[in-house]
């Protein structure tokens, strides 16, 4: 059986009237010669970027005006491992790979020239870019030696810690152009945790209404301010969501399972990932 892991979800019309019914058109694609495509960024000119496994392992891409096209085929992201996790409107892409020492890397692909992106900071064995917004602020995570989850910012050359208070891990996903930063916290890592929202030096925890405890991650906020991520509901299956102020949709890819929403740009397109059988 074929397993299809990738989902484009496009609004049919405009999403952002939450006071009005809102129909989305879900458009599952799969990368040539792939049996797993995941989508993870998306920007304003509905480039996506992500993984799959057209090659052996798994490896970054990007679709461009319906291209399909490998990053860095013959380079680091093409030989080992790899995920693009963001993309920017001016097309900077940001992820992860692991390299020939066994640890993750993040990585900045900005116009063919491929920048590694460790954080400076003391005990840490791996790092993760996850989203860049057009400014060039990149939000990521590190881990340590205990494989215990933090957050930054990197901004201008320069590494932030970004920490939910009292959390055990904080996965800042998502930076809109106006620097708010979504992502989720927990407390004990066999959960997923809350969502939050950072801003303006404040930081605020949310959970989706229909949500299991402890069972909701932000994963992306356009420049309109609605959040994207995903969520484990009572019924104990995940679930994506849009939330537009205090309003929340659930998203489930038709004949799907396991549906997440990642990314969402200005227009309201949304990409994410779930499983088809077919």
């Amino acid at each position: 059986m074929k397993l299809s892991s990738s989902i484009l979800v496009a609004c049919v019309f405009v999403c952002y009237h939450a006071t009005a019914q809102v129909a989305y058109d879900y458009k599952p694609f799969q990368n040539p010669g792939a049996t797993v495509t995941r989508a993870f960024g998306l920007n304003d000119h509905a480039e996506v970027v992500g993984t799959d496994n057209t090659m052996p392992g798994r490896h970054a891409f990007l679709v461009s005006n319906g291209t399909y096209i490998p990053l860095d085929r013959t380079g680091v992201l093409g030989t080992h491992n790899s995920v693009a996790r963001g993309i920017n409107n001016p097309g900077d892409i940001v992820g992860a790979y692991f390299g020939d020492d066994g640890q993750e890397h993040g990585f900045l692909l900005r116009n063919g020239v491929l920048t590694t992106l460790d954080v400076p900071f003391e005990g840490a064995i791996g790092t993760q870019a996850n989203d860049i917004n057009s400014s060039g602020v990149i939000v990521g995570v590190w881990v340590d030696g205990a494989f215990t989850v933090h957050g930054f910012v990197y901004e201008n050359g320069v590494y932030a810690h970004l920490d939910y208070p009292g959390s055990l891990d904080t996965y800042p996903f998502g930076i809109n152009p106006q620097g708010i930063i979504v992502g989720n916290w927990d407390t004990d890592q066999s959960t997923v945790g809350h969502g939050f929202v950072f801003a303006r030096g404040q930081i605020v925890s949310f959970d989706v209404p229909d949500a299991a405890p402890d069972g909701t991650a932000a994963n992306g906020i356009n420049a309109r301010g609605q959040i994207v991520g995903g969520f484990v509901g009572v019924d104990g299956n995940s679930h994506g969501f849009l939330a537009t102020g205090s309003s929340y949709t659930t998203l489930d890819c038709p004949g799907g399972t396991g549906t997440t929403a990642w990314s969402i740009n200005s227009t309201g397109q949304i990409a994410g990932t779930c499983n088809i059988a077919g």
